[in-house]
């Protein structure tokens, strides 16, 4: 594997845990904002964290799929014997 195949995996698999992070994140708070909505009775709660947080979730959870692709091909393969 090349030098610059192994340093692009390093820097995709990096970005890969980043996007990973950030959309549990921001997962993990639409739903909070929705069921503390929920719990007290306020619509436009349910509705604020959605409006919020719905966008941002769905473009770092495409990031995160985009990466893990990407990763997949420049990961370093196994070589098989085929005698």
């Amino acid at each position: 594997m090349t030098d610059v195949k192994v340093r692009a995996y390093a820097l995709v698999r990096t970005l890969f845990k980043i996007a990973l992070i950030i959309c549990f994140a921001l997962g993990t708070l639409l739903v909070l904002g929705q069921v503390a909505g929920v719990i007290v009775q306020r619509p436009g709660w349910v509705t604020g964290a959605s409006d919020l947080f719905f966008v941002p979730t769905v473009t770092a959870a495409a990031a995160f799929g985009v990466l893990g692709f990407v990763g997949g091909y420049l990961a370093p393969g196994t070589t098989e014997d085929d005698s």
